[in-house]
């Protein structure tokens, strides 16, 4: 018998206390998650990026032969962009993964996630190698900058953003797209316009305020208790999978 991931949440209109949150709020969701709950990083990342790949299988419809560009920068945000192509690459996605940054600026976790793709011969693109008009794909997952930036991206990263916005690709964003502002909505300069945001355990406020930059939004369950919110003043209903919000 065979298990299919079972994407029937995406796509529901949601009508549940989903949180959103400020930039402040949502590094204290991490912190509570990691520091007091004891779930790892890691852990995160694997179910943020495992919701990421299922969301692109439902744009495309089937990822099977299909290229899918992977932009990542340095932190776990290019993290969560590289382990969802470990899973499009099972699913028989042809993945380029595109770095913002050179090996050894990367942090040691996302450094981790792309040894394992190095391993499995998947198409991996460095800052010096990057041949911006040679770059195709079917859908583009925008895993750049998160939601801590805080100053216009530049170089690479700008140089990203710019491509992407430029190619008329469907652009998937990961928790927020790359130089929106988390809290206010507003664009840094460049500023990655997506079609579809997938925002990890709850919504960046700025995401909302900047839905001419976010797109559609959905947001992701990760594996966060709910009752973590209340230390936060904030409530949560208990979600599975992946569902959209308006």
């Amino acid at each position: 018998m065979v298990l299919r991931p079972n994407l029937n949440n995406i796509g529901l209109i949601c009508s549940m206390n989903i949180p959103i949150v400020t930039k402040e709020q949502a590094q204290k969701v991490d912190d509570l998650a990691v520091n007091h709950y004891g779930i790892e990083i890691i852990q995160m990342m694997e179910n943020a990026s495992r919701n990421t790949a299922f969301l692109a299988k439902q744009i495309l419809g089937d990822v099977k032969g299909k290229k899918i560009l992977i932009l990542a920068g340095k932190g776990n945000n290019g993290g969560d962009g590289i382990v969802a192509g470990r899973f499009l690459h099972n699913w028989g996605a042809d993945i380029s993964i595109i770095l913002a940054e050179i090996h050894g600026k990367l942090t040691e976790l996302t450094k981790k996630q792309l040894r394992i793709l190095k391993a499995m011969d998947v198409d991996i693109i460095y800052p010096s190698d990057i041949k911006y008009e040679e770059l195709k794909g079917d859908l583009i997952i925008d895993g750049i900058l998160g939601y801590n930036i805080n100053r216009n991206p530049a170089e690479t990263y700008a140089k990203l953003i710019e491509f992407a916005n430029d190619s008329g690709t469907h652009i998937l964003s990961i928790d927020v797209p790359s130089g929106l502002d988390p809290e206010t909505g507003k664009p840094y300069t460049p500023c990655i316009k997506a079609k579809t945001t997938l925002c990890l355990a709850n919504v960046k406020k700025g995401c909302i305020e900047g839905r001419e930059y976010s797109g559609d939004i959905y947001v992701a369950d990760i594996g966060l208790p709910p009752e973590l919110y209340k230390m936060i003043d904030l409530q949560a209903e208990r979600m599975e999978g992946i569902i959209k919000f308006t």
